[in-house]
């Protein structure tokens, strides 16, 4: 991870200013899922493309569908190879793989790959933005950070509970209930919202306020719960911790852009700044 970030930091560094979303937070978290996948750095951005069209698949059924199958046909000579020559990397994990003798067929294994490469890149890369926005809104924090690294996963939790890059999950439910007093018959089909649960006022004082001094540790429910849990999880806080200590450390002085207009976290299923202009001292 600390090689790709380091690489797209220096591509910008000496310049003295740039959008931190076009030119690195939507670009590391797809370049660090396509190293652990096996797939060629160098069609990261490719891939980040069809990623983000998978995604937006519900709201434009036809290009998610394109993007897809733009995917699977990309995917599928690297797979054919690696059933003969494994190497290294998650694909040969995934295809040699074995649970009591048996193996994932083909549909599986492309059904893994086109959902882990727009899950690891979409989400990471959102709340990478989210937690710089924060961190260049709320004034002393980058300074803190720098002076006292151990504050960082304080900083990171408490910044996956303000805001989620994927807050949305939609459930049915199996029986007659009641939810804080709204009646909920069986079958019904419900989108619940992490955010508000994790901005609960009776288990969160001032719950919208970015706090990274409240009372440690902080629980949310950012990667879910119980049998829904993220197996990313573990991943997109390592690419958290690592990115934005190496983008303190080498952009010194960085601060919003006063020229620029301020970023904004917006969005529904999936949340985050879609610009973020920043300059440091050169």
């Amino acid at each position: 991870m600390a090689p790709i970030v380091n690489e797209l930091l220096d591509g910008i560094a000496p310049r003295g200013r740039a959008d931190l979303v076009a030119e690195l937070t939507q670009r590391f978290p797809t370049r660090v899922i396509a190293g652990i996948m096996g797939v060629p750095l160098d069609d990261a951005d490719q891939f980040r493309l069809w990623s983000e069209q998978v995604s937006a698949g519900p709201l434009y059924p036809e290009a998610g569908h394109a993007a897809s199958q733009a995917m699977r046909d990309y995917l599928h000579p690297i797979v054919e190879d690696r059933k003969q020559n494994p190497q290294d990397d998650l694909i040969s994990d995934i295809i040699h793989a074995e649970i009591d003798g048996q193996r994932l067929d083909d549909e599986h294994i492309y059904g893994f790959l086109l959902l882990l490469m727009p899950a690891g890149a979409e989400t990471t890369s959102r709340e990478l933005g989210i937690a710089l926005t924060a961190l260049l809104t709320h004034d002393g924090w980058l300074s803190r950070l720098k002076d006292d690294w151990s504050q960082l996963d304080q900083v990171i939790e408490e910044t996956l509970r303000w805001e989620s890059s994927a807050p949305l999950a939609t459930r049915e439910a199996t029986e007659d209930t009641e939810v804080d007093g709204c009646p909920v018959t069986a079958g019904t089909r419900l989108m619940m919202t992490m955010t508000s649960a994790n901005r609960d006022e009776q288990a969160y004082a001032d719950g919208h306020r970015w706090d990274p001094d409240r009372d440690q540790p902080v629980p949310h429910m950012a990667f879910g719960w119980g049998r829904h849990l993220c197996l990313g999880m573990h991943l997109a806080r390592l690419e958290l911790r690592v990115a934005l200590r190496a983008i303190i450390d080498r952009l010194d002085g960085l601060r919003l852009d006063p020229d620029a207009e301020p970023p904004l976290i917006r969005g529904v299923a999936f949340r985050g700044p879609e610009e973020l202009h920043v300059v440091w001292d050169v």
